[in-house]
């Protein structure tokens, strides 16, 4: 009689355990939620891949997209270099646009509330590329969310070959006899040409 009620209250003991399980890891899925993904990868103006971005999407209760990059660039490239969303999905190597310069098929920088350099939906943190060439950075943003960027037209991520200095010039400095930031320094931060470009797309 013993052996049969321990049996009877380990089977229990089981199936409560069971039941526990099955219960955790369906409230883990549900916290971690649905989160879309995106991925671009990076190719210089050569065709040579150099990095990685992953978009990890917002979900049930996560209310920023997480950027991730993993770069690999030319060793010369160290230092701090801009990097954004443009607004095309189109990665042409080829000088065009409208300051004809490499990937300039991806447009300017994703901007569709017209605001200045430094809050376009697009202006991302600068990149710390190591004197290896090497990267590796992670952030969050409220920015945009992933089915903004992979609609129709799509959208392009592109790191720049200099720094970005987000258009933050004192009216101190002038530029042409200009107070503050020229035209082009509060359109792209003067972050230079475009080293590498990668079209965003859903995974």
């Amino acid at each position: 009689m013993k052996t049969t009620i321990w049996r009877r209250t380990l089977l229990a003991a089981m199936a409560i355990g069971a039941s526990s399980l099955a219960l955790n890891t369906t409230t883990s899925a549900s916290a971690s939620g649905d989160r879309p993904r995106a991925r671009a990868t990076l190719v210089d103006t050569g065709g040579v891949e150099v990095g990685r971005v992953v978009f990890k999407g917002r979900g049930d209760h996560v209310s920023n997209v997480e950027v991730t990059i993993f770069a690999s660039a030319a060793p010369n490239l160290g230092d701090f270099h801009g990097f954004h969303i443009h607004t095309a999905g189109v990665c042409d190597p080829a000088p065009s646009g409208s300051t004809n310069v490499p990937f300039g098929s991806a447009g300017g920088h994703w901007n569709p509330t017209a605001a200045g350099h430094g809050a376009h939906a697009g202006d991302m943190p600068s990149v710390l590329i190591n004197a290896n060439g090497k990267t590796e950075a992670e952030f969050d943003t409220d920015r945009f969310d992933i089915a903004a960027l992979v609609d129709p037209d799509g959208s392009a991520v592109i790191l720049h070959v200099g720094r970005d200095n987000f258009a933050n010039i004192p009216a101190v400095y002038s530029s042409a006899g200009v107070p503050g930031p020229n035209a082009a320094t509060l359109a792209t931060g003067d972050a230079g040409g475009r080293y590498a470009c990668g079209v965003v797309r859903r995974v």
